[in-house]
């Protein structure tokens, strides 16, 4: 019994306030970290593609979480303008993007890693870095960080500056 409560309060969302304060101020360090973040911030609705920002600051502290977008059971819509008003109001130096995939593979699709590049371009023209875009479905993830695909969309953007 007390299993099934626990669930049903992951699932209305009743841990996402607890989970936003107990992190505010902590330093992330590893995609394990992030993804122990979360993990219980998308069980609130796993059906549909939400999508997350953890906003940091200098010293890669929690500053706050958002949902910035969500969406549908396949895709969700996001708008770099509106991430750059959050980041702004915040006063963030760096982010950390999260999404989940409804379908429970957690591997990006080509729409995810043009989506990052097309936010790298963003946010770096105003002096922010992602540290990392984690894409999360059936307790498993994919951090594009560790996998070395912000490294190389970063290269990308770099050669691209460089050859104007």
């Amino acid at each position: 019994m007390k299993k099934e409560k626990f669930y049903q309060d992951l699932i209305t969302g009743k841990f996402t306030s607890m989970v936003r304060e107990t992190v505010k101020g902590q330093i992330l360090s590893s995609s394990k970290e992030v993804f122990n973040i979360i993990k219980p911030l998308t069980a609130q609705d796993p059906g549909v593609e939400q999508f997350w920002v953890i906003f940091l600051d200098s010293k890669n502290k929690v500053i706050g979480i958002s949902m910035m977008f969500k969406g549908s059971i396949t895709a969700t819509a996001v708008y770099p303008r509106e991430l750059i008003k959050k980041v702004l109001s915040t006063n963030a130096v760096s982010i950390v993007c999260c999404h989940n995939h409804p379908s429970g593979n957690p591997t990006p699709s080509r729409p995810d890693i043009d989506l990052t590049f097309q936010l790298i371009i963003a946010l770096t023209s105003i002096g922010v870095t992602i540290h990392d875009h984690m894409v999360v479905g059936d307790g498993r993830f994919f951090s594009m960080a560790d996998d070395g695909l912000i490294a190389r969309l970063n290269r990308k953007y770099d050669e691209q500056w460089n050859s104007i």
